[in-house]
């Protein structure tokens, strides 16, 4: 029998302390077409009504679609007009069910990357993509672990256009910048807020210290060098910088090998990514959810080496220490059961993804995609 864990509004007493007595009375039940008959609730202390899809993941949903199989399909390189059709669905259901995924993802990982080994050096790169037009690309920070390749977090980055091009791309280039404003620094805050994650949650000391395996850019080592980890080193903690160059052969010897690695497999298994074709981010925020779903995914599902035997099926987060049976704990509660915001302490580098903030240079600021109502609760 379904009992409610707390109130879900978040302005009431019991929304983050209910009591271990009953706090809530039954309140009868309504008809749905897409659930049947949901029992519904009352809170005894703001009196305010609820019911059992209220922690449901496919809470306000008019259609069950399984998240599993939504997760999966968009993992395996295919486009959200494929993924419409596949579920004979629009490609708003499909980019609301990623959203959703995006969401219980970061609910997920946030309480795992925790637990992930630290004494592991970690590898940053941006993976270049677009988005709208090849005129706005964007730069997608990606922090990874450099042995068990477990992805730490991403961050988005929108840059001008660069490199060789002719007469008239640089006349269209120049029509279409017209009154935007671009972020300055940009790849300098989206690499600091990595640099923020791994000072909150990857303990360092003189013995161990935290190793930053990045190229030659030199946006990464003035970030670096306006730091707290930098800036605030002493006897105890130690952050050191291993930069190197881009030329280097992309093999298992490079020490950026996981981010060559995980770009290798973006590129292959997310089409808004694959080069030349017609499949492209239309909306920079929803890009990022669908990241972050593949980020999970990559993580917690993906088999660690695919050349391995079938019986060894270890993950990206089980060989970076993270044991099985809390991942498949908390795979499982993915699929169920509602993650809320109010009970989650995100960094802002996860706090961007779930309110869908990216940084738009056409309208000059940050703007923020579509994010339901209930999903700020």
């Amino acid at each position: 029998m379904f009992h409610p864990p707390f109130c879900p509004y978040e302005a009431c007493s019991f929304h983050s302390s209910p009591p271990p007595s009953t706090w809530w009375q039954r309140y009868g039940t309504h008809a749905t077409k897409a659930f049947g008959i949901v029992r519904r609730f009352r809170c005894r202390a703001c009196g305010r009504t609820f019911s059992v899809q209220t922690f449901s993941v496919h809470y306000y949903a008019k259609r069950v679609l399984s998240l599993r199989r939504v997760e999966r399909l968009a993992s395996s390189s295919m486009s959200i007009r494929a993924l419409g059709r596949e579920f004979r669905c629009s490609c708003g259901t499909v980019n609301n069910r990623i959203d959703r995924l995006s969401r219980q993802g970061i609910g997920a990982h946030t309480i795992l990357r925790t637990m992930v080994a630290p004494g592991e050096p970690v590898c940053f790169d941006g993976l270049v993509s677009f988005d709208r037009s090849q005129y706005y690309p964007n730069d997608i920070g990606i922090s990874i672990t450099s042995r068990s390749r477990f992805v730490l977090g991403i961050s988005h980055a929108t840059t001008r256009r660069s490199g060789a091009m002719t007469d008239a791309q640089k006349r269209t280039r120049d029509r279409l910048y017209a009154g935007n404003r671009f972020e300055p620094h940009a790849i300098e805050r989206s690499f600091a807020q990595h640099l923020d994650l791994l000072a909150a949650e990857r303990p360092m000391s003189l013995v161990r210290p935290l190793v930053l395996v990045t190229d030659e850019k030199l946006e990464y080592s003035r970030a670096l060098g306006k730091h707290r980890l930098y800036r605030c080193q002493d006897n105890e903690h130690r952050c050191v910088q291993e930069r190197i160059p881009s030329t280097w052969p992309r093999t298992r010897f490079n020490p950026l090998f996981a981010s060559n690695y995980y770009d290798r497999e973006v590129r292959k298994d997310q089409a808004q990514h694959r080069r030349e074709t017609a499949c492209f981010a239309r909306n920079a925020a929803n890009g990022m959810s669908r990241m972050y779903a593949y980020l999970v995914w990559h993580n917690y599902e993906k088999r660690y080496l695919i050349q391995w035997p079938m019986v060894m099926a270890a993950t990206h987060a089980q060989v970076g220490g993270i044991a099985g049976p809390l991942i498949r704990h908390m795979r499982a509660g993915m699929f169920r059961q509602r993650v809320f915001l109010s009970h989650l302490p995100l960094l802002p580098i996860d706090h961007a993804v779930w309110m869908k903030t990216v940084y738009d240079p056409v309208s000059g600021g940050k703007l923020q995609g579509y994010v339901p109502k209930y999903a700020v609760a």
